[in-house]
């Protein structure tokens, strides 16, 4: 972008994280000045305002891309998963050049390697404020039963609160086995009617969803504890290890041995 690039205030609907290659810029979010120079990790949540503007010419990379898990209606990524606002690169710029070349590559892989990249680069930035955010939000799932969600949820209109029900009680208990049947059964619907609004609310299907709680937690697990592959693996409700380094790799491109090994570098 050249000298006195603007860009005006739009509400954005996706998330994004942009890596400042050259330059130095003022990004607003919600009204928030932040700014950015080279070598900087700037995250800007799904649903914001954003306007920026730039006295220098200025070079990005930016990653957009949307979640579908809920946690009270907030920003997983900022209130789970610790990620902060805006982060100096410590050699995660490569995960930004890596995407880049396997978004314009035609290959049948190049989806598998997008996600795991970007799971990859999201799990090195949130480990850095991980301790805090985690820790704090973790003391507190003890209290999160089913009882104690709907009554939270009744106060909520966000999202379909059947929904939500059901997709925190899944966050916080992915240890568990869930069917279609007993998610249906939590919120008192149907299979069909469930399945089918469960899919217009999370654009993924009941399974699906679980699948990537249970992959995520995991994921998550790999950074912040020392437990064993086969410890984790239980943790989240694989009682076949095997099976679950197989789920792992596909969803993330790595085995989980990989994955956390290649975070540690950093």
């Amino acid at each position: 972008m050249g000298n006195g690039w603007f860009y005006p205030e739009s509400k954005i609907p996706y998330n994004m994280l942009r890596y400042i290659v050259k330059g130095k810029a003022d990004f607003f979010i919600n009204g928030e000045k932040i700014h950015v120079r080279e070598n900087d990790i700037v995250y800007i949540p799904r649903g914001c305002r954003l306007s920026c503007v730039s006295s220098d010419n200025l070079e990005f990379y930016s990653i957009r891309f949307i979640t579908s898990l809920f946690w009270e209606g907030k920003d997983i990524l900022e209130e789970y998963y610790g990620l902060q606002r805006i982060i100096q690169a410590q050699g995660e710029e490569k995960y930004f050049e890596e995407i880049y070349k396997w978004v314009n590559r035609k290959h049948a892989a190049n989806k598998s390697f997008i996600r795991g990249y970007l799971y990859i680069l999201i799990a090195t930035l949130s480990s850095r404020g991980i301790s805090d955010g985690v820790e704090r939000i973790m003391e507190k799932t003890e209290e999160y039963n089913l009882d104690k969600i709907v009554f939270r949820e009744s106060k909520c209109n966000k999202v379909d609160s059947r929904i939500r029900i059901v997709t925190d009680y899944i966050l916080f208990h992915p240890e568990e086995k869930f069917t279609p049947e007993k998610m249906a059964q939590m919120v008192g619907l149907s299979k069909q009617r469930f399945s089918s609004l469960f899919k217009k609310n999370t654009g993924k299907s009941p399974m699906e969803y679980v699948k990537e709680i249970k992959l995520t937690t995991a994921a998550r697990k790999l950074l912040v504890s020392t437990d064993s592959i086969n410890e984790i693996a239980y943790e989240v409700g694989y009682e076949d290890p095997n099976y679950f380094i197989r789920e792992f790799k596909n969803a993330f491109g790595y085995t989980p041995n990989r994955y956390r090994s290649e975070i540690k570098e950093f």
